[in-house]
């Protein structure tokens, strides 16, 4: 072949990429144009500014001939229905199902992280499996679940679809359910509130640096009010910490995560902390020890928090829900088996009748 017709061979394939990429991958929300084919993504606090055929931070949203797409929109790495407790959410649906999707690519890099085989991929991955909202909605109640979860990766990087699906999702009376790290601009942030009925949000740390040097952005401050406008907005939500033996599991900081959940959000905001293992860029650092875990929660519960469980460790007598009133047993946990016999379906305590917080 002469090296004309190789470049003109190479000329139509770009120009055919360019067509399916534009078919297939739906053009993003939240951000704006620049000069020279430019655009500054608006949808996170990175605000990336991406060249012709760049990648986001993300990677996951992409610039195709000045126009922002996002990658993730209807393409899935993992879909599987999994029990709600497993997000982890103990409040929302206790003993239900619910039909998880995750894609590829994350705002934040995190050196521990346990989905980084999807999580720290481009989302140009041709192994993506299609899944429309529709088929999401029908996949959910085939396999009778009564809600459907954005998980796995970092869910809130395929906007564009959360925000679709949790449309049609209610149209079912489908629960919808966020399982995020909370790094989202506000007014994106904003759009997706009364679409989203309960969300899990994972707290790395309270500390800035070690957002900056083991997540590599430092992205605390703004996840924290993020969490705020969450719960002001009436979303059901729950907490986690994973606790880094070394990184993170210094009592003043928890202490400080404690009184901030319970003084700017609730002291019945369900909080999980969760034991490490080692994953990723971390295989070098030991689990946390089961009493680095069991003092986190002793520290939570004498701070004033009325519900704290524990994740990564078989103590199911630390996982069940008490009434914060007469401290009956409401849900019984032992792993996936749940047992909620002394709730009544309104969510009150079968015993007194006090309110629980738990949405049934």
């Amino acid at each position: 072949m002469t090296t004309f017709l190789r470049k003109y061979k190479k000329k139509k394939e770009i120009i055919y990429m360019k067509k399916m990429k534009q078919k297939q991958f739906h053009e993003a929300e939240y951000y704006e144009k620049l000069e020279s084919n430019l655009v500054r993504c608006r949808l996170c606090p990175r605000n990336c500014v991406i060249k012709v055929n760049d990648l986001g931070d993300c990677k996951a949203r992409q610039n195709i001939d000045g126009k922002l797409y996002s990658l993730g929109y209807s393409r899935f790495t993992s879909v599987h229905a999994d029990p709600i407790e497993k997000k982890p959410l103990y409040h929302y649906k206790p003993g239900t199902r619910t039909m998880s999707f995750g894609s590829a690519g994350c705002n934040l890099h995190c050196d521990f992280c346990q989905n980084w085989s999807i999580s720290q991929v481009a989302a140009t991955n041709g192994s993506l499996h299609h899944v429309s909202s529709q088929e999401a909605i029908s996949y959910t109640v085939k396999h009778r679940c009564e809600s459907i979860a954005f998980t796995y990766n970092e869910p809130l990087i395929n906007f564009e679809w959360i925000k679709e699906t949790s449309k049609l999702a209610h149209e079912r009376n489908l629960g919808t359910v966020l399982v995020s790290n909370g790094l989202i601009n506000e007014k994106p942030l904003k759009e997706l509130i009364p679409l989203i009925d309960a969300a899990n949000i994972d707290i790395k740390s309270f500390e800035m640096d070690f957002y900056k040097e083991i997540c590599h952005f430092p992205g605390l401050e703004r996840i924290k009010k993020n969490v705020k406008l969450m719960v002001e907005g009436g979303m059901h939500v729950e907490l986690t910490m994973l606790i880094i033996p070394g990184f993170n599991d210094n009592a003043d900081s928890i202490s400080e995560f404690v009184l901030w959940v319970k003084n700017e959000l609730s002291d019945r905001i369900p909080v999980h902390f969760s034991r490490f293992y080692p994953h990723f860029k971390m295989q070098h650092v030991p689990p946390t020890p089961p009493e680095t875990i069991y003092k986190a929660r002793e520290i939570a519960l004498e701070k004033g928090l009325k519900y704290v469980f524990v994740g990564n460790l078989p103590a199911e007598e630390y996982n069940h829900t008490l009434c914060p009133n007469c401290n009956a047993v409401l849900v019984s946990r032992y792993f996936y088996s749940i047992s909620i016999d002394a709730l009544e379906k309104d969510g009150t305590c079968a015993k007194c009748k006090a309110k629980t917080d738990i949405i049934v």
